[in-house]
This record gives structure tokens, sequence and C-alpha cells, in this order.
């Protein structure tokens, strides 16, 4: 199983773009600006997407991309999300006033994307993998996602802060090669980390010692400002998970431990 990174900041800067994760060439997860790297033939292999909840920095180029498909007669694409985000989509975005309603374009029958809803708990299929959504903590209505096939399986938190239920969900599923957790503030930003309901160092280290195993650990949603700052704290507060820094642009190979028991998760620059 191939991740790529198309973005994984909490922000906009030069050579940073805010999340999207394109999973084995088809299916995109979370739809940020990290998007807008994507070449019209590589967006035209998307056929689903999974977004973890309504912020703009995770579905701002949903509205572009479908833009984009709708001129190459692009099979329509499905999207899934919790009751609220499509909402979300569908009153503040896919309105007609901010932008077309492509759930009834080019046509009512055959849309340029169709919006599906999912709950906490629920598996669904999407091509060879199976997906579990997973109960998360923000400020908004939101999950993460375990995704899995024969070949490996990764989770994702989302936007997450404290709390038991994601990583008890976790404990229940077949452990995961790669585990991505964000992180935005330094643990002397825990006051406005507690408003925006975002990890910061010490509160993951507590809640990573929930899990009853030691996945390779990967953070996202890093500021574009204080970065350095954020980043020593996290190898501190979670050495003993040897934690790494996602990369924008690179590709994450992902194979199952039990058939290469020597091997690691390595992460390749495009």
């Amino acid at each position: 199983m191939e991740l790529r990174v198309l973005g994984c900041s909490g922000g906009i800067a030069s050579g940073q773009a805010t999340t999207a994760f394109l999973v084995d060439h088809t299916l995109l997860v979370d739809a940020g600006t990290g998007v807008g790297s994507l070449q019209p033939h590589e967006m035209s292999k998307i056929d689903s997407i999974l977004l973890t909840h309504s912020h703009l920095d995770h579905i701002s180029h949903l509205p572009f991309l479908l833009n984009t498909l709708i001129g190459l007669g692009h099979p329509t694409i499905e999207v899934y999300a919790l009751r609220e985000t499509l909402e979300a989509l569908q009153d503040h975005i896919f309105n007609n006033i901010i932008w077309p309603d492509f759930t009834q374009l080019p046509s009512k029958a055959a849309p340029s994307v169709r919006l599906n809803t999912i709950e906490i708990g629920q598996t669904i299929t999407v091509g060879d993998k199976q997906v579990v959504v997973l109960p998360a903590f923000h400020s908004v209505p939101a999950v993460g996602y375990w995704v899995g096939n024969e070949q490996a399986a990764f989770a994702f938190s989302g936007d997450c802060s404290q709390n038991d239920v994601f990583w008890e969900a976790l404990n229940n599923l077949p452990p995961v090669d790669m585990l991505i957790v964000d992180n935005q503030y330094t643990d002397e930003e825990k006051g406005i980390s507690a408003l925006a309901k975002h990890y910061y160092p010490a509160s993951l280290a507590e809640d990573l010692r929930k899990l009853t195993y030691y996945p390779p650990v990967y953070i996202s949603h890093l500021p574009t400002v204080n970065t350095d700052a954020v980043i020593t704290e996290i190898n501190c507060d979670l050495a003993s998970w040897s934690p790494k820094v996602l990369m924008t642009g690179h590709r994450y190979q992902l194979a199952a431990k039990v058939d290469q028991p020597d091997s690691e998760t390595v992460a390749q620059p495009l």
C-alpha cells in the first residue's frame, strides 16, 4: 500500500499544504490545499474520498478537484463523511452561491459527486480496502480512519485532542503499520490547544500510552510558524515512540510486518 502525502501542515506557506493523503492513486483522505499538487491525469484516478471533518483546511480543494474532473467526463466521485460534515458541504459550499452544486451536475442521474453518510464504528469497503470509521474529539464533529487491506494498514486521527475512545477503537482493530496523529501546539500553548481541540506533545504522549502496542508514529498538522519548537517537544515527550514528522511530497510504502519482519515503513521523496 502506498500513502502519498499531498499536504500535512496546519497552515499554508511555501512548500507547505494542508491535509490531503492519496492512497494507491485512487483513494483521497481529506481534500485540503495539498490536492492542488496533483496533475489532472492524477486527479482522474481518484474515485473515493474520506473526509474527517468540515474545517476548511481539510475540504478546501474538493470543489476545485470536482471542477477539474467534470471537464474530463469523470465518473461520480464517492465522498464519505459524517452527516454533519456533509450538511456543511451542501449548505456552505455546494449551494450555488459559493460554488455550483456538483451533487446535481452535470446531471442528477450522474452527478460529479455523491455524498455518503457514515457513522462512527461503521466499516465500509472502498476498492480493495476496508475502512473503519474511528471516533475523534475535535471542535466540530470529526472522525479518524483505520484503512487496511491484505498488504498493510494505517490509521489517521484526523484533527483530535485527548480522549479515550479513539485509542480504545484502535486497540480493538488489527495493528497498523503506520499511525498518523496531529500535533498543532507546544506544551506551553495547552490553553489554546484545549480551545481548538488539538493535541500538544504532552497530551499526545499521555494518550499514546493507552495503546496496547507500538506502531510507527508519524506527526501531521504541525504549525507553519514555531515549527522547530513543536518538533523539539515532540521528540522529547514522545521519545519512547521515536516519532517521525510527515513530509509533504513524500511517499510511504506500507507492508505488513509479519511478511517483512526486519523492514520499516520508508518515506521516499517524490
